[in-house]
């Protein structure tokens, strides 16, 4: 990579004080030109639109006197005796009058009286009386309108030159008032003042009246097609650009409604407005000026600037060779005597730091060594680590080497640490020294190569292991003997798992034989409570029959004896009554197989379907019937009709049935008036909340947290194994979707709320035929089926 060209200070800083000079300069002109032109083009827009506007009015204003002069003479008309209105007119057109003739037109269009500027010559007047002025344009409008109105720009009947005309009607007559148009432009120039700008007249067909830059294009030049007078329309006025003759105008345009004339003022536009023009030239001028000052004053500065800064650069030199001279230069800037302070601080710590080093290096517990890559690894400095761990004096070592020394008990491993040092840049290994009293070491050296004061040097570092080595190998021994422990304790623990595996699997089938229990006992239960409810009314059929019978057999021995009609009639009557008792009996056992039967089947199969939740609870009701007669418990179902599930009738009846049954179980004393209730909500969309709350002794706080726990009971050895609410917690939440807790304070009841979604979600399909896989899927076949164990507090 090629090295920038260097450049001394002073002209580095002359050319940058030149330049910053100049930059600034036209940074600064640039911004100010930018903000000024525009505002010299608007306050130059605005004196035009001034300039015009004064230029109308004041045409306005001259008009207006002429025109009062004029109606001052038609008024006299009344006052004045006739003889005397020629005295009158003769001296509205005295020599300093702007008016060149007066005349007076009679109602026929004869010129009865006129007075003539001495300009023009007294002889005009004479030519002028009598003559029929009837078809001139002023007079007729005169005429039309009945009120003042002003001629455009015509040669003049009496002069011959270019003029303008005002006429005022007088009773039949009309004054006319003649005006030279040189005249008129003359007075305006001398009303308008000191003009900053070019002015155009220019009648209502947009030919040029006045040009006060060029005289040569009056009634030459026409401006009709300029925009800016095309716009106008019936505007007092407007400001906008002029092309003329090749240059570009700002221009503003005032109208005078008397004449119909435009007043156009101009300037020219852009970098030729004056204005700006001016602006330019300064700011050029300003631009070289600075640069020229910066040529002149960058160098002075630059030197002045540079001085110290050369005298702190000349002392750096020297405390990087190693020289210490006196205090570090100061000047009278502010910023250069803090470099040569922070720079004095710098040697002074660079010096400290040194020193640091120094000790560190010679107080260093690792052996280190600086070697000489130059002359084949020459030790130049070693610490006193490196001289305890090889035995040899400093002068000894320094300035050879290690072949010198013979510290390589193999060369090999000397010949693989440079090979890596000079691949690499790093190498490091282990080997055998031999120290100066013949003994032997194992080390572990590593050199690294770096550039010091621009020269390669390598640092050696050596670190007697040896005994490192030694406790090494005494670990790896003790890692064997460790590693035989390990596996012989392994071996033990593999043999105590099998044993653990062993007894929770009796576990695991001591448990399935007790939920088989369970269901036997809640079967032969429920087959009672069936049996009971059926005999009642089949007896009564039996009974009923039977007595028919009876009579049956009467009436067949009464027969042969003769039939009467009283024996009929009895027979009849006993025969009604019969079957009457018959019929209900028997369709009230006919119901309760129903019902038996449909809670059997849903208790079953698990099957999913659609059905009302209060129908299933007062089915239930009537299958616990039995049992609730015997303990005297009050079961209320307070369940709405319409709650329709999509779910597992049967489990849901299990949960409710080993809830009521634990209630009746354990929640309440023998003089207790026993309650339970069972109510549903179904508020929260796609959800109804089923509650079974009793109003027994509560359960203990002690016991609530680990009711649903298996083998929770307690009536452990009285008939309970502790698996109803375990299993009607997994039926819940397995396979209804659902939750169930439980809230209850001792003495005050126990109320289950189980929440379950309306729809039942998929059950997942699993064909896992281990045991594990089968906790839950096989929990769930037979959830459905388990009657209520009864063996979980409910109540206390």
């Amino acid at each position: 990579m090629t090295a920038p060209k260097a450049w001394r200070l002073r002209t580095s800083l002359a050319w940058v004080l030149t330049a910053i000079f100049s930059v600034s300069f036209v940074a600064v002109g640039s911004v100010l030109f930018l903000v000024r032109a525009p505002q010299i083009d608007l306050e130059t827009r605005k004196l035009l639109q001034t300039e015009s506007a004064d230029l109308a009015q004041g045409t306005e204003a001259l008009l207006a006197a002429l025109q009062t002069q004029i109606e001052l003479i038609a008024s006299t008309l009344a006052l004045v005796p006739y003889s005397g209105l020629q005295a009158v007119i003769e001296h509205a057109v005295a020599d300093t009058s702007a008016f060149q003739a007066i005349y007076q037109v009679s109602a026929d269009g004869t010129v009865l009286r006129a007075a003539v500027n001495s300009r023009v010559g007294v002889g005009r007047r004479a030519e002028l009386l009598g003559n029929d002025l009837s078809r001139h344009f002023l007079v007729q409008r005169v005429r039309e309108t009945g009120a003042p109105v002003w001629s455009d720009k015509h040669h003049s009947p009496i002069s011959g030159v270019i003029s303008v005309a005002v006429g005022v009607p007088s009773g039949d007559s009309v004054i006319v008032g003649e005006m030279p148009l040189a005249q008129v432009l003359k007075s305006l120039r001398i009303a308008g003042g000191k003009r900053h700008a070019r002015v155009w007249v220019i009648d209502q067909r947009g030919e040029i009246l006045a040009d006060d830059e060029d005289s040569a294009r009056v009634g030459v030049a026409n401006l009709a097609n300029q925009p800016l007078l095309a716009s106008l329309g019936d505007s007092a006025g407007g400001i906008g650009q002029v092309s003329f003759e090749g240059e570009v105008f700002d221009a503003a345009v005032a109208h005078s409604r008397l004449l119909d004339w435009y007043f156009v003022v101009r300037s020219p536009s852009g970098l030729k407005n004056p204005q700006i023009a001016a602006t330019i030239e300064f700011g050029v001028a300003a631009l070289v000026s600075s640069i020229v000052f910066g040529l002149v004053l960058s160098p002075l500065w630059a030197t002045y600037l540079a001085r110290p800064i050369s005298s702190i650069t000349e002392r750096a030199r020297w405390i990087a060779a190693g020289t210490t001279l006196g205090p570090w230069p100061r000047s009278r800037t502010i910023e250069l005597n803090q470099l040569s302070a922070d720079l004095e601080r710098m040697a002074e710590a660079v010096r400290d730091r040194e020193r640091a080093l120094g000790v560190i290096f010679d107080a260093s517990p690792v052996g280190i060594g600086l070697l000489e890559p130059a002359s084949n690894f020459s030790f130049v400095r070693v610490n006193d680590a490196l001289l305890q761990l090889l035995g040899y004096q400093r002068e000894q070592l320094l300035g050879r080497n290690g072949l010198d020394l013979g510290l390589w008990c193999d060369l090999s491993v000397r010949r693989s640490l440079y090979d890596l040092l000079q691949a690499e840049g790093y190498g490091e290994v282990e080997g055998w020294l031999k120290r100066r009293d013949g003994s032997i070491v194992l080390a572990a050296i590593s050199a690294r190569t770096l550039v010091i004061g621009n020269r390669p040097q390598t640092i050696w570092v050596a670190k007697d292991i040896t005994h490192i080595r030694r406790i090494e190998d005494e670990v790896r021994t003790l890692n064997a003997e460790l590693e035989e422990r390990v596996r012989q304790r392994t071996e033990e623990l593999r043999f105590a798992n099998a044993e653990l595996a062993a007894t929770v699997e009796q576990l695991q089938l001591a448990r399935d034989e007790l939920v088989r229990t369970e269901k036997l006992a809640s079967l032969g239960s429920l087959v009672a409570g069936i049996a009971h409810e059926l005999n009642t009314p089949i007896g009564n059929g039996v009974m009923a029959v039977t007595t028919m019978r009876a009579r049956l057999t009467d009436f067949e021995e009464q027969t042969r004896a003769g039939v009467r009609r009283s024996d009929l009639d009895r027979l009849l009557a006993a025969v009604d009554t019969g079957t009457d008792i018959a019929v209900r009996n028997l369709g009230r056992a006919a119901d309760l197989v129903t019902s038996f039967k449909q809670v059997a089947v849903d208790q079953a199969s698990s099957q999913r379907r659609p059905f009302d939740l209060g129908e299933v609870a007062r089915e239930i009701l009537l299958t616990l019937q039995p049992v609730l007669k015997h303990r005297a418990v009050t079961v209320k179902v307070s369940i709405a009709a319409g709650i329709v599930l999509d779910s597992y009738p049967g489990p849901l009846g299990q949960v409710i049935t080993n809830l009521i049954d634990n209630a009746v179980v354990h929640a309440f004393a023998d003089d207790q008036k026993a309650e339970v209730a069972i109510s549903a909500d179904n508020s929260v969309r796609g959800r109804v909340v089923v509650e079974v709350a009793d109003n027994g002794k509560g359960i203990a706080t002690s016991l609530l947290p680990r009711i649903f726990d298996p083998f929770v009971t307690t009536r452990m050895g009285r008939g309970g194994t502790g698996l109803g609410l375990h299993i009607a917690h997994n039926i819940v939440v397995s396979v209804l979707g659902g939750t169930l807790a439980a809230d209850s304070t001792p003495g005050r009841g126990t109320r289950f709320t189980i929440d379950i979604p309306l729809t039942a979600p998929v059950p997942e399909r699993r064909d896992d035929a281990s045991s594990a896989a089968r906790g839950t899927t096989g929990m769930r076949e037979q959830s459905a089926a388990w009657p209520g164990d009864g063996s979980l507090p409910a109540g206390g």
